[in-house]
């Protein structure tokens, strides 16, 4: 009887769902101005490590661009102003429905559980296609903002209700546990940010910490994405259909 040999791609898949994971504790952490800061930080050291594990080196302006924090948020002084305040606003009042009714946040940190793994999913899937399916013209930044460009495209086309009904299910049976993981995950974030892409401070033991307290609901999720595979080989179609179509077009990848 033969065994058959365990799929290459489980271990990097199971990596990606720990940073899902994570993305979507940062909805959960009980303090206003953090989460989307968490949430970047989170997927570009996801980024990084799916790099790493392929042999490819990511600078840290590559990081940014898949991540999304790329471009510009606001021009001129008076859009800044008027920014700041809806920022403000909006980080009070978020953070005083979240504390209170945190049950009520489960479907956004669905969404970016659900979004930091297709980040990471799509983007292993490139450098698995190799450099041929990127234009050799195009530099590094630039291939960058051709694979977000196509992965966003991507995620407005493809049916993802199986992977959210998946998440939904999984967060809501474990919701102790993430939250409690959440406000680990706060008590080891950094106080203040010393710069604007930088990683965490002692990031090592934050990971660590959080591996120890959540590998085995993570394996159970895991396992339980991976059962998508219609999903995620329909995902590729669309991906690479979309990759080479944006691609092919006159200065692909360039925000307009």
């Amino acid at each position: 009887m033969e065994t058959q040999a365990p799929d290459p791609r489980r271990a990097i898949f199971r990596r990606l769902t720990f940073y899902s994971v994570l993305g979507g504790l940062c909805p959960l952490i009980p303090a206003p101005f953090v989460d989307d800061w968490a949430l970047g930080q989170v997927q570009r050291r996801m980024l990084a490590e799916v790099a790493r594990h392929a042999g490819v080196a990511l600078s840290a302006p590559e990081r940014r661009i898949l991540a999304g924090g790329g471009e510009p948020l606001w021009r001129g002084c008076m859009g800044t102003i008027v920014w700041a305040v809806r920022e403000v606003a909006g980080a009070i009042l978020k953070w005083l429905f979240r504390t209170l009714f945190y049950f009520l946040t489960i479907r956004r940190s669905v969404r970016r559980s659900a979004e930091t793994l297709h980040l990471g999913y799509l983007f292993d899937h490139t450098l698995r296609l190799g450099p041929a399916a990127l234009p050799s013209t195009l530099g590094a930044e630039d291939r960058a903002r051709l694979i977000r460009a196509a992965a966003m495209k991507t995620l407005e086309q493809v049916d993802d209700r199986a992977i959210h009904r998946t998440l939904i299910r999984d967060f809501r049976r474990s919701l102790s546990l993430l939250l409690q993981a959440a406000a680990l995950f706060r008590r080891l974030l950094p106080r203040r940010r010393k710069r604007r892409d930088t990683d965490f401070a002692a990031e090592g033991e934050v990971f660590r910490r959080e591996e120890e307290l959540l590998g085995g609901f993570v394996d159970r999720l895991s396992a339980d994405l991976w059962g998508n595979q219609a999903y995620f080989a329909e995902l590729e179609r669309l991906f690479e259909a979309n990759l080479k179509e944006m691609g092919a077009q006159p200065h692909a990848g360039q925000p307009r």
